[in-house]
């Protein structure tokens, strides 16, 4: 069963607007199980489409080699996991992740 993320052509085009790369991915390998990886996380689907929709790059992201470890660190220093930890997880650079979780480098 396939979710609708947009309801409208209008929210369709800003989407595509702010990141026309969408258009390339794959519903059933990329779009599906990356809302499923921040429906779950944030625990609620409709917050993972809202936080998408106002910034879709996150799609973007490698669910295995950044999403998934940045997030199991994430919760293991037990912060709280929001669309805030998102830009962090998502955004953050190698260096500054690192830096951030007290890594030693």
């Amino acid at each position: 069963k396939r979710r609708l993320l947009l309801k409208t052509n209008s929210e369709l085009a800003t989407v595509i607007e702010k990141f026309p790369s969408l258009l390339s991915l794959s519903i059933d390998t990329n779009l599906e199980p990356t809302l499923d990886f921040y429906s779950k996380a944030l625990g609620n689907e409709k917050r993972a489409i809202a936080m998408l929709k106002h910034d879709p790059i996150m799609f973007s992201y490698s669910l295995e080699k950044r999403l998934k470890p940045r997030l199991k660190q994430a919760k293991e220093l037990e912060w709280d996991i929001n669309e805030g930890t998102f830009g962090k997880i998502t955004r953050y650079t190698e260096l500054r992740w690192n830096i951030t979780m007290g890594n030693n480098l």
